[in-house]
């Protein structure tokens, strides 16, 4: 059994290193090529507890479990060893799961949905001739936006400089109103 053991230690440590240092390369080398694929599952288990199944975490468990196994191994017995390395493995995963992985997470940013600008405040930048296009600016979540306007309802056209709303978002173009009073009569 402690030759078994000795041997499923050795193997995770050289899976979990390998790993790690294959993703650290291919990382750097290919970092201007955009594979994105994700596959994270955090299962909950309703008492607060959740398990972050993701590809970093799994790879520290059995690089720690393996390597905790391999010091273990001489100074404990066999089943104590064991439940050590197991241990060893969930706390490493946990520590990078909340102190890199949440950091990182909390560092992304989220672009802004087309749909969260309607009914918002905008200014033409480009004038609107009647049944035309010109071009609109806004602020959404802290970002400058900008898109090619028509307006709804068409008109005598919408100056540069004026405020408008957007009503309408269709095919990337912006449909404006100037006044919302007109909304209101409907």
């Amino acid at each position: 059994m402690a030759a078994v053991m000795h041997t499923v230690y050795a193997a995770c440590l050289l899976v979990g290193v390998l790993f790690s240092a294959l993703s650290l390369l291919a990382g750097n080398l290919l970092s201007g090529l955009d594979f994105d694929f994700d596959f994270d599952f955090d299962l909950d288990f309703g008492l607060g507890a959740a398990l972050p199944l993701k590809p970093f975490t799994c790879i520290a468990f059995i690089a720690v479990f393996g390597g905790a196994g391999l010091i273990l191994e001489t100074l404990l017995p066999p089943l104590f060893c064991l439940l050590f390395s197991i241990v060893a493995g969930l706390a490493a995963s946990a520590i990078l799961y909340r102190f890199v992985y949440l950091k990182l997470k909390s560092f992304e940013t989220t672009a802004p949905r087309e749909e969260d600008a309607l009914m918002l405040r905008a200014w033409v930048v480009e004038t609107i001739p009647p049944g035309g296009f010109g071009k609109i600016s806004y602020t959404l979540e802290g970002n400058i936006l900008s898109g090619a306007a028509k307006e709804r309802k068409p008109g005598q056209g919408i100056a540069k400089g004026s405020e408008v709303f957007i009503v309408l978002i269709q095919d990337n173009i912006y449909y404006v109103y100037e006044d919302l009073q007109f909304l209101a009569a409907k």
